[in-house]
């Protein structure tokens, strides 16, 4: 099946669910060498893959993650982006904590930095949470104080896999670039997501909503940010109802003052941890805290607490200024370091 798969691809002929389901089997199997996978890569990056065999991928690759499943009635939500483009502080995870203390439910998926100095795993560890849980230890703690940090290389596998031929051959595919924000291991069907390329928004909004996302926003902000902008513009492609509205938006229109990356950018994993810990506890305000208002306001309207960007940037606001926001970095400190002293 490998190589009637690889002459497909290097005859520019599209995929089969079927085929793609085989070939990720096999990945996750380990009936596939490292060189093999390599060649897969490389013929996949060559022909391109239209929006069909992206939705293909991203199921399969669902399938064979290790799933999370929190006894909860709520829609859970994810704050994460495709990486690439300007780098900032983590910003994502710094909604995620404010989202959770708005109450509602989040699975925060992510990974070590791959191409900054920070990622999410990096920052949550600098800021003393326990990142690396078991399916059952992030359930309970999403049941017991309505977030959990999901560490992507201990339930993806194929993703484990993937990484060092696509690094040794200093390519990106979409596992990375649009797969790998999708398939958040709890299926969380609500997300803030941001890309890097404009380009990638809509063909991330369509494949999202085929494998079962029900309320979203993908977001890319001006000059390659994967965030909701306070550089400039962002534009949006939200998913509502089965259906999609696009529109843009600046940090002006809300009352925040545009910025420089300058302002936001990324730092190591304890600068970034002290940027976040500054914002919830009001030592740190202008453009960095300005950037959790503008996109902590977008996961509350995502999440069903906000009507629109100016509710939401209030709601934020008052979720730190109280204390609450820091309240529930707390408690995500204390819950995920009790099954470390129990091992």
């Amino acid at each position: 099946m490998y190589k009637d798969i690889l002459n497909k691809l290097t005859n520019k002929e599209d995929l089969t669910e079927a085929e793609i389901n085989e070939i990720i089997s096999d990945i996750n199997e380990d009936r596939l060498s490292d060189g093999q996978i390599s060649g897969f890569l490389v013929a996949l990056v060559m022909k391109g893959t239209t929006l069909d065999e992206t939705a293909y991928f991203s199921r399969a690759m669902r399938k064979v993650c290790i799933p999370i499943r929190p006894e909860i009635t709520a829609e859970m939500m994810d704050t994460c982006g495709t990486g690439g483009g300007l780098s900032t502080y983590n910003i994502s995870t710094a909604t995620a904590i404010v989202a959770a203390a708005a109450g509602i439910p989040v699975a925060k998926h992510g990974s070590r930095s791959i191409s900054s100095l920070s990622g999410s795993a990096d920052v949550l560890e600098a800021l003393g949470v326990n990142i690396e849980l078991t399916p059952e230890q992030a359930a309970y703690l999403i049941e017991q104080i309505g977030i959990a940090f999901i560490y992507a290389p201990l339930f993806h596998p194929v993703m484990c896999k993937v990484l060092p031929p696509e690094s040794d051959l200093g390519i990106k595919t979409i596992f990375y670039t649009i797969i790998g924000p999708l398939i958040n291991p709890s299926f969380a069907p609500r997300h803030l997501l941001g890309v890097y390329k404009p380009e990638l928004l809509e063909q991330v909004a369509y494949v999202a909503r085929e494998i079962g996302y029900t309320r979203a926003m993908f977001v890319h902000g001006s000059d390659g940010l994967d965030e909701i902008s306070l550089l400039g513009e962002t534009q949006i492609v939200e998913l509502k109802d089965g259906g999609f509205s696009k529109y843009t938006i600046t940090p002006e229109q809300f009352g925040l003052k545009r910025c420089r990356i300058e302002d936001i950018e990324t730092g190591t994993p304890e600068d970034n941890a002290a940027t976040i810990t500054g914002i919830f506890d009001g030592s740190i305000a202008g453009p960095k805290k300005d950037a959790v208002l503008l996109n902590a306001a977008g996961a509350l309207i995502i999440g069903g607490k906000a009507e629109g960007f100016g509710d939401g940037i209030e709601k934020v606001r008052e979720i730190i200024d109280s204390g609450k926001a820091m309240e529930k970095l707390a408690q995500l400190r204390k819950l995920s370091n009790l099954f470390r002293s129990r091992a």
